[in-house]
């Protein structure tokens, strides 16, 4: 009976510690994410306005293209 409860105990502690490590996983992403949109507005929002009016996303989309074209080019020389 002891062992059932040790065991039990075990297996609590170790899907609680899993939580905690997928918490602060998620945590850094959502930190990754609002630090890619900071930069991306600092490039592209020209009016400075906090926010990306059509202008401002094709010009963005644009470079994304360009970027993705040169990335293919460098692939093909490998």
């Amino acid at each position: 009976m002891k062992k059932l409860v040790l065991i039990a105990v075990a297996a609590s502690m170790v899907t609680g510690l899993t939580s905690i490590s997928r918490a602060a996983d998620d945590g850094g992403a959502k930190k990754d994410k609002a630090a890619r949109h900071a930069e991306l507005l600092k490039k592209y929002d020209k009016n400075g306005d906090g926010k990306l009016d059509e202008s401002e996303k094709a010009a963005m989309k644009e470079d994304q293209k360009k970027h993705k074209k040169d990335g293919d080019k460098k692939e093909e020389t490998k």
